[in-house]
C-alpha cells in the first residue's frame, strides 16, 4: 500500500506492517503501552513502523535516519548557487524536523504519501520554477516522472526510481548534485557561445563573399578552421569534470 505499508497472507494470517495509524484503519487497536512508545520515539525523530499478526497489534519497529556524511556539504553548495531546497519526506514531522534543521532547509513537507509530493512538484511548477527532484524509493517514482528533472540515487535506489528518473548518480553520492548543476549550467554557456560565434562566422563570411573578398576555396577553409574554437570551448567541460571527481 503505497506510502502505508505493507500487506500480506502467511499461512492463512493476515500480516500487517507499516505505520500506526494504517493499523488503526484496518480496525486494530493499539495497546496502550504501544501508543506510548510510539509518542515517545516519534518525539525522538524516530520513525514507528506497527506489526500486526492476524486482529493483534504485536509490537513496533523503530527506525531512525542518519544523514549521509557529505549531505550537509551538499546542501550548503546548492544554497551556494541560488538553488531553493525543499525537504519532501513520508516520514513524521518530529523527524523531517530534525533532518531539516541540521541540513538548514526551511522549508519542509512531511507525511507526504506519492501523490502528495507530486502535487507538490506541480505547485512549483505552476509558480514559474524548474523543478529537479531527487529521490530512490518506490514513492519517489511518480514525483520523480512529474518533475522537470528527475534524479535518482543509483546504488540505494530502487529499480521504480532509477527507471523513472532522467538521471542517475550511479557513484550514490550526493556531493554530485552540485556538481551535475554546475556542469549543466557550464555546458548551456558552452552551447551559447558556440552558436553565437559559429553565426557570426557565417555572417562575417557572407558579408565578405558579396564584395568578392571571399571566394569558394577560401571560404570552405574559413568553414573548417571555425571549428577549431567551437572543439576547443567544448572541450573544456572536459577538465571541468576531471576536476569535480
Amino acid at each position: 500500500m503505497p506510502g502505508l505499508g505493507v500487506r500480506a497472507a502467511v499461512n492463512g494470517r493476515r500480516l500487517l506492517l507499516g505505520r500506526p495509524q494504517l493499523l488503526i484503519e484496518q480496525g486494530l487497536r493499539l495497546a496502550e503501552n504501544l501508543q506510548v512508545a510510539d509518542g515517545a520515539q516519534t518525539l525522538a525523530g524516530q520513525t514507528v513502523v506497527g506489526i500486526a499478526i492476524g486482529d493483534e497489534v504485536t509490537g513496533t519497529l523503530s527506525l531512525e535516519d542518519v544523514l549521509r556524511p557529505e549531505a550537509q556539504a551538499a546542501v550548503s553548495k546548492l544554497n551556494s548557487l541560488g538553488i531553493r531546497t525543499i525537504l519532501v519526506t513520508g516520514d513524521n514531522w518530529a523527524t523531517a524536523n530534525q533532518i531539516a534543521a541540521q541540513l538548514n532547509i526551511g522549508e519542509v513537507y512531511a507525511e507526504t504519501l506519492p501523490q502528495i509530493k507530486v502535487e507538490i512538484v506541480k505547485r512549483l511548477q505552476a509558480e514559474g520554477r524548474t523543478v529537479a527532484f531527487v529521490g530512490d524509493g518506490v514513492n519517489d517514482g511518480p514525483a520523480l516522472a512529474t518533475a522537470d528533472v528527475g534524479i535518482a540515487m543509483g546504488i540505494a535506489g530502487t529499480d521504480v526510481a532509477i527507471e523513472t528518473a532522467e538521471i542517475a548518480l550511479l557513484a550514490d553520492d550526493l556531493a554530485k548534485l552540485p556538481h551535475l548543476l554546475t556542469l549543466s549550467r557550464q555546458a548551456i554557456r558552452a552551447i551559447q557561445q558556440n552558436l553565437v560565434f559559429s553565426l557570426g562566422v557565417l555572417a562575417g563570411a557572407v558579408g565578405l563573399t558579396i564584395p568578392g573578398i571571399l571566394n569558394p576555396v577560401t571560404g570552405a577553409l574559413l568553414h573548417e578552421l571555425s571549428s577549431i574554437p567551437v572543439i576547443a570551448n567544448s572541450a573544456r567541460l572536459i577538465g571541468l569534470r576531471e576536476r569535480a571527481c
